[in-house]
């Protein structure tokens, strides 16, 4: 029997789509289509033309383009929604809504798309609030973690770590200028902040750096892994986080986690880390106190082993892409 064909478009190959696109890869065909605007067109054309589906990451303008152009050429299409794409915050700038014409080729390719797969439970609402999409046949799919790759070791562990592009929008919309305020609440204890770039945002955040803080530049998939496991508390004090996945990420590494109970981060977190206010850094730094006192992140690991699993998503991408060419009916609802 021929292999399957599938197209996947994404604007950036963030680590999870790269990891969906080897994934994908293990069962299926799968022709890779980097999105840069309109110059690309031609190139998801050609894709979708010979393939049998087009996967289309984050609802936005790529995916528009995919999601047309499968229904020109009888293909089929799945877009996977991951949170901005479901958005519209005006508080905090951030939402593909807060554009209406953006807003409408959003809406189109969640609304048009054969199978339309959420990373969270609750982007559903938010896809129906913010695009007027209501559909009965939603799938949530979650993040997996490959828990061979993230896993602890027996060195040392003294910090206190988040990981977040530096920009206007996420050091607030992530909790980064929280996430300093509380360093300076606690000065005993080593704060590290990976994401830093040679912008305005950064310059400004680490002006408001206490000595205890670090601001590291970006960093390698090596180096990432090995600042998880030299971490004893992972900290994530978004105010809008469609998922999380650093923190899954620094969860199976063995970190104690520290989240704002906001999108999908209880979702990750369970019962095994502590909880902040949103915007408080006293609050924070009470949280970030008591989860590093706790110490050892072995049921915060174990969550992620249990629950999230690399292979649950591999195994729910090959039915949901079987399904669709009909090789294998597909259950809706929720991946777990």
């Amino acid at each position: 029997m021929a292999r399957i064909r599938v197209a996947l478009i994404a604007a950036a190959e963030s680590s999870f789509v790269a990891t969906d696109r080897r994934l994908l890869e293990r069962r299926f065909d799968v022709r890779y289509v980097p999105w840069n605007g309109k110059r690309s067109i031609p190139s998801l054309i050609w894709a979708v033309a010979r393939s049998d589906v087009a996967f289309a990451w984050f609802a936005l303008d790529h995916a528009y383009g995919a999601v047309r152009v499968a229904r020109l050429l009888g293909r089929k299409s799945v877009v996977m929604v991951g949170g901005g794409d479901a958005a519209k915050v005006p508080e905090l700038g951030y939402g593909v809504h807060l554009d209406p014409a953006k807003g409408r080729r959003s809406a189109y390719a969640m609304a048009k798309a054969d199978r339309l797969l959420v990373v969270d439970d609750a982007l559903r609402g938010e896809i129906e609030r913010n695009a007027g999409i209501r559909r009965n046949d939603v799938v949530t799919v979650p993040l997996g973690f490959d828990t061979k790759q993230f896993s602890p070791d027996e060195g040392p562990r003294s910090t206190v770590l988040t990981v977040g592009v530096v920009d206007d929008i996420n050091v607030r919309r992530k909790g980064l200028d929280t996430f300093a305020r509380a360093a300076a609440l606690l000065p005993d204890l080593p704060f590290v902040l990976i994401g830093g770039r040679q912008n305005e945002a950064t310059r400004k955040l680490r002006s408001i750096a206490p000595p205890n803080l670090q601001i590291m530049d970006r960093v390698d998939d090596d180096e990432l892994r090995e600042a998880y496991r030299r971490s004893r508390v992972y900290v994530q004090l978004s105010e809008y986080e469609a998922f999380g996945s650093a923190v899954g990420e620094a969860m199976a590494c063995g970190c104690v986690p520290v989240g704002t109970m906001v999108g999908g981060i209880p979702t990750l977190i369970g019962d095994t880390g502590v909880y902040a206010p949103v915007g408080d850094p006293a609050g924070a730094a009470d949280a970030i106190r008591t989860a590093y006192s706790r110490g050892g992140g072995d049921d915060a690991r174990a969550r992620i082993v249990e629950h999230f699993p690399i292979d649950r998503r591999r195994a729910a991408l090959r039915e949901i892409v079987d399904g669709l060419v009909g090789r294998r009916a597909v259950e809706f609802g929720t991946f777990f």
